[in-house]
């Protein structure tokens, strides 16, 4: 007689557990809203030139914005909470690798060109020297580190996008949209007002709009059954 064949049942969410859909609540949205937030209000305040007259506030706005930049990046990372296996986990891995660059040479631009160059103007305020060489050394340092982070934080983006759009479908993708253009926008506008501003806040707006209903699918599924366990950051 044959041996009775061992049937062993396959969960039919299976193939779910090698592609997570990223994992957010709502203590997550508001810490993704946090860094635009603080950046657009920063940004209201931002000098329009370097001058002897503003290289005081110039140089302490920078001081200010040098934890808050990083939070950009952050949100990157907040918004793959899960996402590690499968083709959107090696997309999720890009992004938060492009988003560690971002990191990393934006925050040289405001050391260099925001607390360095505003001590530098204040100085000469004092000793009356000319900086305008310098500084504008400085600047031009500054900018060049500054290019790969923005350029790096563009495709992060879109990379993160990419994952949402796969992962809920399209109605990911107006926020995807947002995300995208506010990252391009960044590329040059800074945090000066009006546009810099305004940049800042479409990064919040698009990380409500894709979080949103990642928390709601979250809420779903941990309600289920079926649902996944033991998912980390």
């Amino acid at each position: 007689m044959r041996k009775a064949e061992t049937v062993t049942s396959v969960p039919p969410d299976a193939a779910a557990t090698t592609t997570r859909s990223p994992v957010l609540g709502w203590r997550h949205v508001a810490v993704l809203v946090t860094g635009p937030l603080a950046l657009a209000i920063a940004g209201v305040t931002h000098p329009a030139h370097l001058t002897s007259e503003s290289a005081d506030w110039w140089r302490d706005l920078h001081v200010v914005m040098l934890p808050l930049f990083p939070l950009l990046a952050i949100n990157v990372w907040v918004l793959l909470r899960g996402v590690w296996a499968g083709v959107d986990g090696i997309v999720a891995v890009g992004a938060r690798v492009l988003a560690f660059v971002y990191a990393a040479f934006y925050t040289a631009l405001d050391v260099l060109a925001g607390i360095a160059n505003g001590a530098l103007v204040e100085a000469s305020t004092s000793s009356g020297f000319d900086v305008s060489e310098p500084k504008s050394i400085i600047f031009g340092q500054g900018g060049d580190l500054a290019e790969v982070g923005v350029y790096s934080l563009l495709a992060s983006s879109a990379l993160v996008g990419v994952v949402y759009v796969r992962r809920f479908g399209l109605r990911m993708l107006p926020g995807s949209l947002v995300l995208l253009a506010s990252s391009y926008s960044f590329i040059d506008s800074h945090v000066y007002p009006v546009r810099g501003v305004v940049t800042m806040l479409g990064f919040g707006v698009a990380a409500v709009l894709l979080a949103v209903p990642a928390v709601w699918a979250s809420r779903t599924k941990q309600a289920s059954p079926a649902a996944d366990r033991g998912v980390g950051c």
